[in-house]
């Protein structure tokens, strides 16, 4: 079983510019399918996912440890 595919999060609080990205794997064979990751943890950052598994996951809600507030979130392939 290897890696089938990858997403990049970028997370970036808008206060005091704290940028954090972290990949998400996709492993999987032709014969099993994929199999994502539910979600990986960021150090500066409180994330909830949603999906994993059979399902893309994706970020669903995002706060900045250090301030409080909600991060920007950008993702690539």
């Amino acid at each position: 079983m290897g890696i089938i595919d990858q997403i990049t999060y970028t997370l970036t609080c808008q206060k005091c510019a704290q940028v954090e990205k972290k990949k998400v794997l996709d492993k999987g064979s032709s014969f099993g399918g994929s199999s994502w990751q539910s979600g990986v943890v960021f150090s500066e950052f409180d994330v909830t996912w949603t999906g994993g598994g059979i399902y893309e996951p994706s970020i669903a809600k995002t706060l900045c440890k250090k301030c409080d507030i909600a991060a920007n979130i950008s993702s690539t392939y």
